[in-house]
């Protein structure tokens, strides 16, 4: 016959683990609410920060300019060539923004 604490500390044993289990799947659900709701946030950000850059018009200065200017600058595909820079900057900004890489390469 197995004596009665024995049973008890058995039982209590099951119990803590479970606790434990429940502890720990109630701190990853509120690891995972938290990154939700910053990323929720860093999307208002974000969409608030878009109205700020809709005063910058680049295209009025460009009309400014004479014909002649705008042909050669269209004969030679310069807005191509500003857009493919443009990228490559922030390609480039954002790649050493990645831990473990240096800034300033």
């Amino acid at each position: 016959m197995i004596p009665l604490f024995l049973l008890f500390q058995e039982e209590m044993n099951v119990f803590s683990y479970r606790m434990l289990l429940t502890l720990m799947d109630m701190l990853k659900d509120l690891g995972v609410f938290a990154f939700g709701a910053i990323m929720d946030l860093i999307i208002l950000i974000l969409n608030g920060m878009g109205h700020l850059f809709d005063s910058i018009n680049i295209t009025r200065y460009l009309t400014g300019l004479p014909p002649e200017v705008l042909y050669f600058a269209n004969l030679c595909s310069i807005g191509e060539c500003l857009g493919m820079i443009v990228t490559s900057i922030t390609i480039r900004i954002l790649l050493q923004l990645i831990p473990f890489t240096r800034l300033g390469s």
